[in-house]
């Protein structure tokens, strides 16, 4: 779901082909979620968890573990959060950055809001 404040707005050429360009990135990224925020709680410790223990593994002094786990779940977030994700057609800019460009090229505001991602031969859930 992509919203701006005018139907004007909407119906541009312009518009309309970010939204296409968000739904094919969408399609070859799979992001799981929106932003970092949007990641649950277990999934995230789960993820600290995983981190720690590769670096344990790898043999990571203790007192620069922390700082490895961050940066692997920066890592993370890259990968399943949309807005941070690096733009398929141009991976020097994030999802963000792109919607901060349409945003100022269109000269109105624009919100991603959702979106729902389906794979083929994937179950709907009821």
């Amino acid at each position: 779901e992509l919203n701006c404040e005018t139907d004007f707005v909407a119906r541009t050429e312009q518009f309309q082909t970010f939204a296409h360009d968000l739904a094919l990135h969408i399609a070859a990224s799979a992001p799981k979620y929106m932003e970092a925020t949007d990641v649950p709680a277990d999934v995230l410790e789960a993820e600290r968890s995983i981190a720690r223990n590769r670096a344990l593994q790898e043999g990571k002094p203790e007192k620069v573990v922390d700082k490895i786990i961050e940066g692997r779940l920066d890592k993370y977030y890259q990968d399943v959060c949309l807005m941070r994700q690096p733009y398929v057609r141009d991976d020097s800019i994030t999802i963000t950055d792109l919607l901060k460009r349409t945003i100022a090229s269109i000269g109105e505001n624009v919100i991603i809001r959702r979106f729902v991602r389906w794979e083929l031969g994937e179950e709907v859930g009821a």
